[in-house]
């Protein structure tokens, strides 16, 4: 696999990609990444059939303890580096939640909706406050929060075959949660206001799913998936974006979005400097074939996360750092 460095097409944004060996097996891919600071990330994924976590010290990427039992994790969340939430499915197809507390990754019981249950999701406000989201099947979306004791589900307003794939917190009472509903004919965002989620009005334009929410401000915020959408505080406008696959998204500021997915079945990345999307090269990758399925930025520390080579019917997790 190549290592090189690539100029950002984007002159404007001032920086480049550069792919970092990842720890992860031959086959593995990542799909959640979560940065604490510039010595402190965490990734997660899938090897084969067993759940990935891989660790950043500052130096180089590494594989956390081997993780008991099946399955594979698709979000994680740091609210700090004694506080990680990690979720997925078990290779039972139930709900698998995961906590790192400084010093060790425990499996946390979580409850399920039915035969068929994954998460997709998560978000933590504090110590006894994240949400975790995802979907059973058939497709009913599911909710779910932590008290500080255990997960509990929790109900939301009632729609058609519908999923939830990501979530933003800026606060215990304002929570986005964002997905497709109508058996993915229509975008699907929900609002959580301390009391009840409820459906935000005017989220669903057009057909579609939506993957991935993040934002600088509650009157800020950003929705993207198969098309992007943002938020004023008061209604939800479809922006024009250089393609129409996004897996993930980091808000940075109102002026420094970045967003990545995968176009001609090849990883993308663009970038909204506050005006309008463009799009930002990604070295190329093994096989030519790949994506990148979650973005997470903190304190200048910007990493990508994905998978390369399944052409070859092989993937390689595959990471990129942005280097300013």
């Amino acid at each position: 696999m190549s290592f090189a460095i690539f100029l950002n097409a984007a002159a404007a944004f001032g920086g480049q990609w550069t792919e970092v060996p990842g720890a992860g097996p031959n086959p593995s891919s990542l799909y959640g990444v979560a940065v604490v600071s510039a010595n402190d990330a965490w990734a997660v994924g899938a090897a084969g059939r067993r759940p990935l976590i891989e660790h950043w010290d500052g130096t180089s990427w590494s594989e956390a303890a081997a993780q008991p039992g099946g399955g594979q994790l698709y979000g994680i969340a740091a609210r700090s580096s004694s506080d990680v939430w990690a979720v997925g499915q078990t290779n039972t197809e139930q709900t698998l939640v995961k906590h790192w507390n400084g010093l060790r990754w425990s499996t946390v019981s979580s409850p399920n909706a039915d035969t068929y249950n994954t998460l997709f999701g998560v978000c933590i406000i504090s110590h006894n406050d994240a949400w975790a989201v995802g979907f059973s099947v058939p497709y009913n979306y599911i909710l779910m929060h932590w008290d500080g004791i255990s997960w509990s589900l929790v109900n939301g307003p009632p729609v058609n075959s519908s999923a939830l794939l990501s979530l933003k917190a800026f606060a215990t009472n304002d929570v986005w949660a964002v997905g497709w509903k109508d058996s993915g004919a229509s975008t699907f965002a929900l609002h959580w206001d301390g009391m009840a989620w409820t459906e935000a009005p005017g989220s669903n334009p057009v057909s579609g799913e939506l993957t991935a929410v993040d934002g600088a401000a509650p009157n800020d915020v950003w929705a993207m998936g198969t098309l992007a959408m943002h938020w004023d505080g008061l209604v939800w406008t479809v922006v024009p974006t250089p393609v129409s696959v996004f897996y993930a998204l980091t808000v940075l500021s109102s002026s420094n979005v970045i967003a990545v997915g995968y176009n001609g079945g090849s990883p993308f990345s663009a970038h909204w400097d506050g005006n309008e999307w463009q799009a930002v090269t990604v070295p190329p990758v093994l096989d030519g074939t790949g994506w990148l399925h979650a973005v997470s930025g903190h304190g200048g520390s910007i990493w990508a996360v994905g998978q390369q080579g399944f052409g070859a019917g092989e993937p390689d997790d595959l990471i990129l750092k942005w280097t300013p």
